[in-house]
């Protein structure tokens, strides 16, 4: 799936700050050179701010207890895998600088070219944010165009754009090598076992009613041949007319107390109830008519309500994804939930997924990525590792301080 404009717009909004560092953008430098290709500053720029917020996670991670609002605190005097600090962000950025030759360079060698559509849309979104003003822009950071606010950073039009054009380069990579016809994509055998192992297939409803049919009778049906779409059907049916025979009953209590403290009860259409008293014997007939036409409510479309779930799926309440994991192909079950608030009852059907193909097509997608990522992530460290790499002088003025006491930090 591709990655718009603006998407890569609020990711880098949400890893980044005004700092001081136009006299920086004053002549175009190129901090790095790899493999031949010399690296503009706006790019080493971007790849900083990204290696710090990944630093600011990491930091999370090993120290959970570290209070970074504290008075005095310092990221500057923090560690990150055994690094100081800057060291780590330094390191890391020159790392995915080399991530970005290597993406390029693997586009190039595999003979692909970037879709106009692509180029079109970054273009002009990217002159958009150049040129229109923007509140948000002005609230935060105190400039009228969020371009400006990259300026300032350092940060030029093309460096945003070239970042931009490389992360569809990316994902056109991964989708030549592992992609649904990719020349190393995973088998179907794999996929197949991922989807067993990872996935399941299942209908399910929260059963809601006070009375009537009971959850297990509901259960029964599925298991004795009625098909789900046709259950829920009837089990709505019965919920939506419990739900407005209660409804009812607590405003007619309500008209009676109000009658007993000898207030007029006064109706949503302006009326008193007793203007209504002759039309009593007409709603009737119209309940009686209403109930003949909850028979004919439409079935859903068969399927039409499965849901697919990822075996560490946080979608749902309590250990509701175990439970349902647990459960066998076919198998029709009532499931008890039990969260910090409430106990759920479940009506769960599970399907067998590999039977589900038509549904399971997005969910394939994602497993031919998560098969195939780790193993194209070391593909492009690797390959960026292998270049040749030279460091210019100017690097050292972007420095991880000046980026941390920034006025707008958000990390």
């Amino acid at each position: 799936m591709r990655r718009s404009a603006k998407t890569m717009l609020t990711t880098l909004l949400c890893g980044a700050m005004i700092a001081s560092a136009a006299s920086c953008a004053a002549s175009q430098t190129y901090p790095l050179t790899i493999d031949g290709e010399k690296i503009r500053a706006g790019i080493y720029i971007l790849e900083q701010q990204t290696a710090i917020s990944e630093a600011k996670n990491k930091l999370s991670e090993e120290q959970p207890d570290l209070d970074t609002s504290a008075d005095g605190f310092n990221f500057l005097d923090q560690t990150v895998e055994g690094k100081k600090f800057e060291d780590w962000v330094n390191d890391k950025a020159v790392e995915y600088c080399r991530n970005y030759v290597a993406t390029g360079k693997l586009f190039n060698d595999y003979g692909l070219t970037l879709d106009p559509e692509d180029i079109s849309s970054t273009d002009s979104y990217v002159k958009q944010l150049w040129t229109e003003e923007n509140a948000y822009a002005q609230y935060i950071y105190g400039v009228k165009i969020i371009g400006e606010y990259y300026e300032k950073l350092g940060v030029g039009e093309q460096s945003f754009k070239d970042l931009q054009y490389m992360s569809y380069k990316r994902e056109d990579v991964f989708d030549y090598l592992y992609g649904e016809n990719g020349i190393q994509a995973a088998t179907q055998e794999e996929i197949n076992e991922s989807l067993k192992t990872d996935y399941i297939a299942v209908n399910f409803f929260e059963y809601q009613l006070e009375n009537g049919t009971s959850a297990q009778e509901l259960a029964d049906r599925i298991k004795n041949g009625d098909s789900y779409e046709a259950v829920y059907r009837d089990y709505s049916v019965e919920l939506n007319k419990e739900k407005a025979e209660k409804a009812a009953a607590e405003s007619a209590a309500a008209d009676e107390e109000a009658a007993a403290q000898g207030l007029e009860v006064v109706n949503d259409d302006g009326t008193d109830d007793s203007e209504n008293e002759q039309a009593e014997q007409s709603t009737g007939d119209e309940t009686a008519a209403n109930t003949a036409e909850t028979a004919e409510v439409p079935l859903p479309a068969t399927d039409s309500l499965v849901k697919i779930i990822k075996n560490d799926s946080e979608d749902y309440e309590g250990d509701f994804v175990a439970q349902a994991f647990a459960m066998s192909n076919n198998e029709v079950k009532v499931l008890t939930v039990t969260d910090e608030e409430h106990t759920h009852v479940y009506v769960v059907q599970k399907l067998d997924i590999l039977e589900k193909t038509e549904l399971t097509a997005e969910t394939i997608k994602t497993v031919r990525s998560d098969l195939k990522q780790d193993e194209f992530e070391e593909l492009i460290k690797s390959t960026g590792a292998s270049l040749s790499l030279s460091e210019d002088s100017s690097k050292n003025m972007y420095k991880v301080k000046t980026l941390l006491d920034s006025r707008s930090s958000i990390y």
